[in-house]
């Protein structure tokens, strides 16, 4: 999921030139020879972000190449393919608001800490992040106040390749920056998780769809949770992900999601608008061996 220099070079040749960039004009304004800018091509043709139009090469009509034309005309006076390049666009997509040191973005991202030093050196000098001193680490930051346009075009490009991963006949149900969860009819080369993945932790289910995951991964219990908990569009599956809980209470108490609130409120007697009652979920534990 990286691009070089060459590839943000041609991708910035063909959003400014003035007239329709050729495989011929890649190869004079990059120096490279044919072959190279033959398999340069190709590369951003598979990345969504240039298609071939007779002897053209234009920028595709997909979310990341709209996206970095908004970069390239906010920030065209900027070293774009120093921005970029590499595994930068690994770090870029772990850096927000939230002020993070060196050694947790190493961790996150799994870029060396030398490497990381030196890309976070580069965003320093263009202002792409912010940098600020608790006790004797520095921390650092996205600066959205200039750079918007970066991060929309870091996102764009992320969620266009995460969305490749899901079969034309499934569903995607939710996109977490690096993997995919959705769901599907018919049996995928995929992890099964969500509450496809129930029957694992003894809560038996006939269910109609069947729920996935890519890349391939072993999962925690505590992923299997939030995927479901993400999954649960209807009653029944709110009423699952109790069980679930039920079931696993120990390993799952500190799970933070915006429907634990509600799931919790459900467990002490409130009825809420679209959640099982407690009456409903009593009827079920018995059948899984739960209690309440």
């Amino acid at each position: 999921m990286s691009l070089s220099q060459n590839d943000i070079r041609a991708l910035v040749l063909i959003a400014g030139s003035e007239e329709p960039a050729t495989p011929r004009t890649l190869r004079d304004g990059l120096d490279l020879q044919r072959e190279s800018v033959s398999r340069l091509i190709t590369h951003l043709v598979q990345m969504g972000l240039a298609e071939r139009r007779g002897q053209e090469v234009v920028l595709a009509g997909t979310s990341p190449a709209e996206a970095f034309k908004r970069l390239y005309f906010s920030h065209r006076a900027s070293p774009l393919p120093e921005i970029l390049s590499l595994r930068r666009i690994e770090l870029l997509a772990n850096l927000d608001r939230t002020p993070r040191s060196l050694e947790a973005l190493a961790a996150e991202t799994g870029i060396p800490s030398d490497t990381l030093y030196s890309y976070l050196k580069g965003f320093l000098w263009v202002g792409v992040v912010s940098r600020t001193r608790r006790g004797k680490a520095y921390l650092y930051s996205f600066n959205f106040k200039l750079w918007t346009e970066l991060k929309d075009f870091v996102t764009a490009l992320l969620e266009y390749h995460l969305q490749r991963l899901v079969p034309r006949e499934a569903l995607l149900i939710k996109s977490y920056g690096d993997n995919v969860l959705f769901k599907s009819i018919r049996p995928q080369d995929a992890t099964l998780t969500s509450f496809s993945a129930y029957e694992d932790y003894g809560i038996e289910l006939l269910l109609r769809d069947n729920y996935y995951t890519l890349p391939r991964r072993e999962l925690s219990l505590q992923e299997v949770f939030i995927h479901s908990l993400d999954s649960a569009w209807e009653h029944s599956q709110k009423l699952f992900c109790v069980l679930f809980y039920l079931k696993n209470r120990d390993k799952l108490e500190a799970i933070d999601h915006p429907m634990m609130k509600d799931l919790k409120a459900v467990l002490q007697g409130m009825n809420i608008i679209g959640y099982p009652t407690l009456e409903d979920i009593e009827d079920r534990t018995d059948l899984y061996d739960i209690r309440l």
